[in-house]
């Protein structure tokens, strides 16, 4: 290779390295712009290709952008990391009856029943959400949702139906954080030993400045909501539209006094389904502090473009 390709060579990888590293970190401090929030939610994807971007540079010696790959890498790492630490409070799993919860973000317009009542029927969860919940799935899931005794929906024919299905004694409402009126729906246990509650909710997707805003609302009232009611045990469950290396959601979590039922897990990304290279955390289940996590798992591909999540946890 001639001295000028090899330079022209050289270059190219120094502005790729400066372009991911701008990617990776640039979100964590400018986050009330929506387009430069969405490249948050990739730090795993980051990560990957700066470590393989760190090699030719180590081997042509140059140290300098060693060093500053290394920086890049490290703070990929330093917010995937967390996701691999186990934070919860100490639970036996045979000391406990868990509660187990599931939640899958159908996709409106998918029609593949068959795999998603097989999903539900396998792992028979005491707790189940569904996001984009239309009549088309009300119909197909008649049977299995038969099985749980209390049941609160929301049908709507958009991408923002939503319905939870609970095995416990329970009452729901529907509440409404965002001034586009999506609903939420909030279960409280009735007439046990340890009362819980949860709170199913899919906020609008971040794919404008005002829908980034009306996002970003829709968290913040609902952290506000938990931190006035006080419901001790809480858990706040859905397709959260946002990543877990997403600052908003970050402060999301802060605000509410809650913790990423990922902690000691792992990343366990759950969209696009159909694209792994490019998977990530939009999925969520958020738990109070002292709630001990023993399960959490991302489920099979159900023809959604979302993966289910499911997990079992105990009360302190």
């Amino acid at each position: 290779m001639s001295a000028k390709k090899k330079q022209l060579l050289k270059s190219l990888l120094q502005l790729l390295a400066i372009t991911i590293i701008g990617l990776s970190v640039l979100p964590y401090f400018i986050y009330h712009i929506w387009w430069i929030d969405i490249f948050s939610n990739f730090q795993v994807q980051y990560g990957v290709l700066l470590s393989f971007l760190i090699l030719p540079f180590v081997f042509i010696r140059k140290w300098k952008w060693v060093f500053f790959l290394g920086i890049g890498i490290v703070f990929s790492c330093s917010q995937i990391f967390p996701l691999y630490v186990n934070t919860s409070a100490e639970a036996r799993i045979e000391d406990v009856k868990p509660i187990s919860m599931m939640s899958i973000n159908l996709l409106s317009t998918n029609r593949n029943a068959t795999a998603v009542i097989d999903y539900v029927e396998n792992k028979n969860p005491d707790i189940l959400v569904l996001s984009e919940f239309n009549s088309y799935w009300d119909k197909q899931l008649v049977e299995v949702l038969e099985t749980f005794s209390y049941t609160h929906k929301v049908l709507r024919e958009d991408n923002f139906g939503i319905g939870v299905w609970s095995k416990f004694p329970a009452s729901m409402q529907t509440l409404y954080f965002n001034e586009l009126e999506l609903p939420s729906i909030l279960l409280q246990t009735e007439g046990v030993k340890k009362s819980f509650s949860v709170i199913a909710t899919h906020p609008f997707p971040p794919v404008g400045q005002r829908q980034f805003e009306v996002r970003n609302k829709h968290l913040t009232h609902l952290a506000a909501f938990i931190s006035r009611e006080n419901y001790g045990n809480v858990a706040v469950i859905g397709d959260l539209n946002t990543s877990s290396f997403s600052k908003n959601f970050q402060l999301f979590k802060e605000k509410a006094s809650l913790k990423d039922s990922r902690e000691g897990f792992g990343i366990l990304p759950s969209w696009p389904a159909n694209v792994f290279l490019l998977q990530t955390t939009l999925d969520h289940a958020l738990v109070s502090e002292d709630v001990s996590m023993l399960r959490r798992e991302v489920g099979e591909h159900i023809g959604s473009d979302h993966l289910p999540i499911y997990l079992e946890i105990s009360l302190p």
